[in-house]
């Protein structure tokens, strides 16, 4: 699978899965809980077929910060569990935060995702 595939496939999976994907860095009017695909990091490259065998995937997941904690904690566990449809991966973090990058906007609840990807991309 090649990396374009793979991002193909976590965006047909978010949006099956009723979940709101985005490429783009959201700003203060994006519609609220939303999926960044945020960047990547090429972690290894093998010699012998030229193809990525490990990528670093930033994932971050948005919403209101009067969103209550449970809910909060549910929309999460169900954004790993859609990823988990579509990837395998070595490891995943999980980092909790409240975000104000928006600016004059309220600030958002913020999990950021790291994800490690296995395989050939």
């Amino acid at each position: 699978m090649i990396l374009s595939e793979w991002y193909e496939a976590v965006q047909t999976q978010l949006t099956a899965d009723r979940l709101n994907p985005v490429f783009v860095q959201p700003d203060a009017k994006s519609t609220l809980p939303l999926v960044f695909i945020n960047v990547h990091v090429d972690t290894d490259m093998s010699s012998k077929t030229g193809t990525l065998s490990s990528v670093s995937q930033q994932i971050d997941i948005y919403d209101s910060i009067d969103t209550p904690p449970a809910t909060w904690e549910e929309y999460v566990q169900s954004v790993k569990h859609s990823l988990s449809k579509v990837t395998r991966w070595q490891s995943l973090t999980a980092s909790n935060s409240i975000d104000t990058s928006m600016g004059e906007s309220k600030p958002l609840r913020r999990c950021m995702l790291i994800i490690t990807l296995e395989g050939d991309y």
